[in-house]
C-alpha cells in the first residue's frame, strides 16, 4: 500500500510530510513547482515523475489544489486512470458539483470519492492539527479515516458527496467576515486614539477572542502580509460560497460584503498577499 498526494503548496506540502512521518507507508508526491518537490524529497518523500505514476501505484490519493478547474481536471484524470479500489480524497476547498460530476464514472470504475477540505491554515497543516469536513460514502470515509487522522485533530463526516465542500464554505464564510471585522475594528480603534496593540491584548481573552484574531491580528498589527492564507485563494472560496448561496436561495449579506472587500484588494494587484492585508483598505491616517 502506498499513499499519494498531488499539489504540494502551502497546505499540501506539510500534509504530505505528516503522511511521510506518521503513516509508516511509502508516500509519493507530485507538484509542478520543482522547489516544493525538492522539499518533499528532503523530508523523506518520493517524488513522482507524473500524476500518472501516482494513479498507478497508490491506493489512497490526496489532492490539495488551488482552483475548481484544477480539481476537476485532476479528478477526471484520476477516475479514468486509477484501478478499482482506489480512493480519491480531495482536500481542496471547492464547490459541491465539482466532485459530484464524477460520481457516476467513479462508481462504474470502482473508485471511491471523498471531498475532505481542511481548516486551520499553514500552521495547522505543519502541526497536524487541522479540522477536516468529509463528504462521501460512509465506507469510503471509514477507509481513509486512519490517514486523515495523521494530519487532522478533528475529522467530521458531514454527509454525502459534496457535503464536505459545503461545510468548508460555511467555515470560510465565518472566517472571511471575521477577518474583515478585525481589520475594521483595529482601524476604528486607531482613529479613536487607541493603540492597536494594547487593544489586541485587551480583547484577545474576552468575548471577541478567536483563532482568527490570534492568527491574523498580529499580522495586521505588523503589516506582515507574508502568506499563510493567500487572499486570492480565500476569495475563490468566497465566490464558491456565493454560488452555492444562489443555488440554494440562502441570504448572505455579510458574505457579500466581505467578498466585495477582498475583490477590491485583489483588483489593486494584491491577491498574492495574505488576507490580513484587508486592513489596508481602512486607511492609516487619523482625522484631525
Amino acid at each position: 500500500m502506498k499513499l499519494g498526494l498531488i499539489g504540494m503548496g502551502v497546505m499540501g506540502l506539510p500534509i504530505a510530510l505528516n503522511l511521510v512521518n506518521k503513516s509508516g507507508l511509502p508516500v509519493l508526491g507530485f507538484d509542478v513547482v520543482e522547489s516544493q518537490c525538492a522539499r518533499f524529497a528532503a523530508g523523506g518523500g518520493t517524488v513522482a515523475a507524473s500524476p500518472a505514476e501516482i494513479y498507478e501505484a497508490c491506493g489512497v490519493i490526496f489532492f490539495s489544489l488551488p482552483s475548481n478547474k484544477l480539481v476537476s481536471a485532476y479528478l477526471e484524470e484520476a477516475v479514468a486512470a486509477c484501478p478499482a479500489g482506489t480512493i480519491l480524497v480531495d482536500l481542496s476547498s471547492s464547490y459541491p458539483t465539482v466532485i459530484r460530476a464524477f460520481a457516476e464514472a467513479a462508481e462504474n470504475r470502482g473508485v471511491g470519492l471523498v471531498d475532505c477540505p481542511v481548516s486551520g491554515g499553514e500552521a495547522g497543516a505543519v502541526a497536524g492539527t487541522l479540522s477536516a469536513m468529509c463528504g462521501g460514502r460512509p465506507e469510503d470515509v471509514a477507509a481513509v479515516m486512519p490517514y486523515l487522522r495523521l494530519f487532522n485533530s478533528k475529522v467530521t463526516h458531514m454527509g454525502g458527496l459534496g457535503c464536505g465542500y459545503a461545510a468548508k464554505l460555511a467555515n470560510n464564510m465565518i472566517i472571511g467576515v471575521e477577518i474583515a471585522a478585525v481589520a475594521e475594528a483595529f482601524a476604528y480603534a486607531r482613529r479613536a486614539g487607541l493603540d492597536e496593540r494594547t487593544l489586541f491584548e485587551a480583547i484577545r481573552g474576552g468575548g471577541a477572542g478567536s483563532s482568527v484574531l490570534e492568527v491574523k491580528g498580529p499580522k495586521m498589527l505588523d503589516r506582515d502580509y507574508s502568506v499563510s492564507s493567500r487572499l486570492s485563494i480565500h476569495l475563490k472560496d468566497q465566490h464558491n460560497a456565493l454560488l452555492l448561496a444562489q443555488d440554494t436561495g440562502a441570504c448572505t449579506p455579510m458574505l457579500e460584503l466581505a467578498t466585495r472587500l477582498m475583490e477590491q484588494l485583489e483588483a489593486a494587484g494584491r491577491g498574492g498577499e495574505d488576507v490580513a492585508a484587508l486592513i489596508d483598505l481602512f486607511g492609516e491616517e487619523k482625522p484631525q
